[in-house]
């Protein structure tokens, strides 16, 4: 399946956004629409977006919040589900399947525990859901060609008790079964994902090896062998072991002297006064791997290390297992290139959450992405017999490719698009009421004002700071006469004809945040709460107000005998199609 299109999922100020997007010529992007994904903040909170057929996609959240779209601009919320822990939960799609998965750790009816839950993707139907064994990485989630479901799992322990291996589950039966490695993990705190590369297509895995150090002498200088083994995860036997790279004098920048030593007296069983240095330089040991990468367009992988070099490794094919055949040599890129005006060719990749730190694009380029992108040019790596030779390679850098838009989209999209008021001071009361005024001033002729389909604002003053509509309505409505006004802007709203296709963020109608306040303020707001909600178009925007709107409103009033009779008057008028997401709860 190939797609034109890329979802793009970008940080902007306070927010998140899923972006539809497709390559053109001249380099840059063209923007086809852009959605909120609500109160999430950093890119690491997506656990996958991805497309499963040419015009539909999912996206899953850490949160468990999971959507499905398309390239229309649909994105509807499927389920919820209550995920617990740091990390969150992880995403798996089945393309040849047609089924997504998402493993998490979450409560359900008071008991916390690990869980995988399946759907069908043809109509989302529920078709499984797993208890876990304890204790599992959940974001170690892959899936073998079989159907069966694996986990990377490391127990810690003292220094040769520690364990490592794969739990494997049948997600149609629920069993779970333990394989151990016949090998040691690393040690230390480290991202396994840097050091841990699963194979969906060939069923394998490749990691470090810590069992024994290798060193040799070359002129002098004593290096020390950095080993991986290759491992079948059908059989969990270990295909091969071998050194990939040598660490001496020169490496020093990323593996110091005194590391050095402390790994040779721990591997020649020399006592040691402190396990915690040990560790500590083990952990060092397996951090100077930074990411390995297979390739879908060959039997090879690349590795990538802490200061840069590259080195890739070539396979022999699945009938005679996987077998190291060669390894190029090391590869420096160190001489930067000019420009070019190619364009950026991760404009083809689609988000792959944070673990493309390797993205091999085609046969000639290979992007290293750090805190910056190289695009490092690999046409002449080949194999090599010397695994101590050197190859330097050329590079660019790489930038962040430019959107193009129509002049609608930058209305709804940028800043171009936001109703900016401009007061004095915010910490002065009778500024505050200025900018209300300005405020209801500019919603009597909405017409004039209206940008695009966005009713956006912004409150600025003159040395600089400023606050968003929500921020903004919470320190007004304390004031008097605040409320009034507010009153009046939400009826000018009300009255004007294109009202029901106003937003202020995607997922959020015009003026959300002020309803919130005002239904707050005083009981007295909730008839214009009802009529501004039978008036915005709540089967798209009305979540806000059915996570909080209505519950701020049955809390304060829904209790008391005093409103009873207003509120219930409330809860009649309300629109019927407001959306009520139910979370899963078996």
């Amino acid at each position: 399946m190939t797609t034109p299109y890329i979802l793009n999922i970008s940080s902007e100020p306070h927010r998140l956004e899923l972006k539809l997007l497709s390559p053109l010529s001249n380099g840059r992007n063209e923007l086809h629409w852009q959605r909120d994904l609500g109160e999430l903040q950093r890119e690491s909170n997506i656990s996958l977006a991805e497309f499963y057929n040419d015009d539909e996609f999912v996206v899953a959240t850490t949160t468990g919040r999971i959507h499905k779209g398309s390239i229309q601009g649909d994105l509807t919320l499927v389920t919820t589900l209550p995920v617990m822990g740091i990390h969150g939960g992880k995403g798996w799609l089945d393309k040849t399947k047609q089924e997504f998965w998402y493993a998490a750790t979450a409560k359900i009816d008071d008991e916390q525990g690990d869980r995988l839950y399946g759907w069908n993707l043809k109509n989302w139907q529920l078709i499984a859901q797993v208890q876990l064994p304890e204790y599992l990485d959940i974001q170690q989630l892959h899936r073998r060609r079989d159907g069966s479901f694996l986990f990377y799992q490391k127990c810690s322990g003292k220094l040769h008790k520690r364990t490592q291996g794969f739990w494997v589950i049948n997600p149609v039966t629920g069993e779970a079964n333990h394989h151990l490695l016949d090998s040691l993990p690393a040690a230390g705190m480290y991202q396994t994902r840097n050091m841990l590369a699963l194979c969906p297509k060939r069923d394998i895995a490749l990691l470090p090896f810590f069992d024994t150090l290798p060193y040799q002498e070359n002129k002098g200088d004593l290096q020390l062998g950095f080993q991986l083994q290759l491992v079948d995860l059908n059989s969990f036997n270990t295909l091969w072991i071998k050194t990939v790279r040598w660490f001496g004098n020169d490496t020093e920048q990323i593996l110091d002297d005194e590391v050095r030593q402390t790994l040779q007296d721990y591997y020649a069983d020399e006592e040691l006064d402190d396990d915690d240095d040990v560790e500590d330089a083990l952990e060092e040991w397996v951090e100077t791997l930074k990411g390995i990468r297979f390739s879908d367009q060959e039997d090879a992988c690349w590795l990538c290390w802490a200061d840069g070099t590259l080195r890739k490794l070539y396979f022999s094919h699945r009938q005679q297992d996987y077998q190291l055949t060669a390894m190029s040599p090391l590869v420096m890129p160190t001489q930067e290139s000019e420009e070019s005006g190619q364009p950026n060719p991760l404009n083809q990749v689609a988000f792959n959450q944070c673990d493309y730190h390797l993205q091999v694009l085609n046969h000639h380029q290979l992007a290293v992405i750090n805190c910056d992108i190289k695009i490092v040019d690999i046409a002449e790596v080949k194999p090599s017999d010397n695994e101590l030779a050197q190859q330097t390679v050329t590079y660019q850098k790489a930038k962040q490719a430019e959107v193009e838009m129509n002049d609608a989209f930058r209305m709804s999209y940028t800043r171009d698009g936001i109703n900016v008021i401009e007061i004095d001071y915010l910490a002065l009361p009778e500024c505050v009421l200025e900018g209300l005024q300005e405020m209801r001033q500019r919603t009597a002729c909405l017409e004039d004002h209206v940008k695009g389909i966005r009713l956006e604002w912004l409150i600025e003053d003159q040395d600089g700071s400023q606050r968003s509509e929500a921020d903004f309505c919470a320190m007004a409505i304390k004031l008097s006469g605040a409320a009034n006004m507010m009153e009046q802007i939400i009826e000018n709203f009300c009255a004007y004809p294109y009202a029901s296709k106003l937003i202020s963020g995607e997922n959020k109608a015009a003026l959300s945040d002020m309803v919130l306040s005002l239904a707050a303020h005083n009981i007295r707001y909730l008839p214009l709460v009802n009529r501004y909600l039978n008036i915005i178009d709540v089967a798209q925007f009305g979540r806000f107000h059915t996570q909080h709107t209505l519950p701020l409103i049955e809390q304060l009033y829904g209790q008391s005998l005093r409103h009873k009779f207003k509120y219930h008057n409330f809860i009649k008028n309300l629109p019927t199609d407001l959306p009520i997401i139910q979370p899963i709860n078996k």
